[in-house]
């Protein structure tokens, strides 16, 4: 797929497809067909991609719900955010079997992305003293690698990891910083970055790009503030010290 050169588009110069195209689609098409057939399913593969919008868009539903309810709480807020999501007209557009197109996979991808984001912070009444949580390692991971599916599958990848370099930023700001911040964010930037740097379409670009440096400095700034929390927690620090710490890290 990858060395696919198309003589026929952009003629006559023709096109390698492999290297300027998001292949998440077409590589979940082809895995879900390939599954299926081990399964002992004849469907073929056009039929596969008829139908994987419809799945897709089911799935995005399902994980609006779970976002919803462990953003507020309440199972029922996220049963009517998962209904919700069914009928909105602009899901429907790309969710429509047969209409085979990169938002098709790129919304669950998206969704599954900010769930697993969320679902890395939940509190936990074991986890003292802000120390990090077995979510934030477990779903953090998952964070980073639902965000390269994201990337392969639609350049629309900046606004994610953009919203979450944010969400984070302003977590910190707001005085809720803590270890499993730390552990969730780094994850998600380290995995997530890594592996958006091998779709070819993208490249070095979450280095280089202006409209990418926000998560960039965030990174940056969640490791000092961690170095500052290691330190806070074995000598015991006041908050006065803490903040006297975190001004001197930042401007030496």
């Amino acid at each position: 797929f990858f060395h696919w050169f198309d003589y026929m588009s952009w003629y006559p110069l023709g096109r390698p497809v492999g290297t300027t195209i998001y292949p998440g689609m077409q590589i979940t098409a082809v895995a879900i067909w390939r599954a299926l057939g081990k399964l002992g399913s004849a469907i073929s593969l056009n039929d596969v991609c008829c139908l994987v919008p419809a799945w897709f868009g089911v799935s995005a539903s399902i994980l609006v719900g779970l976002f919803a309810a462990e953003c507020s709480g309440r199972k029922s807020a996220g049963a009517f955010a998962a209904l919700i999501m069914a009928i909105v007209p602009a899901h429907i557009m790309r969710s429509v079997a047969g209409g085979f197109d990169n938002e098709s996979v790129a919304t669950t991808a998206l969704v599954a992305t900010f769930y697993c984001w969320v679902r890395a912070l939940r509190d936990r009444p074991t986890a003292r003293d802000g120390e990090a949580t077995a979510d934030s390692y477990a779903f953090g991971l998952l964070c980073g690698l639902a965000y390269v599916y994201m990337v392969s599958a639609w350049g629309g990848y900046v606004f994610v990891v953009n919203m979450i370099g944010a969400h984070a930023a302003a977590l910190a700001a707001g005085g809720r910083y803590s270890s499993k911040l730390h552990r969730a964010y780094s994850l998600f930037y380290v995995i997530g970055t890594a592996g958006a740097t091998r779709v070819p379409p993208v490249g070095l670009a979450p280095l280089r790009s202006l409209e990418q440096m926000l998560p960039l400095l965030v990174f940056l700034g969640v490791q000092l503030l961690e170095a500052v929390e290691v330190e806070r927690r074995k000598k015991r620090l006041t908050p006065a010290q803490v903040w006297k710490r975190r001004g001197g890290r930042a401007v030496p």
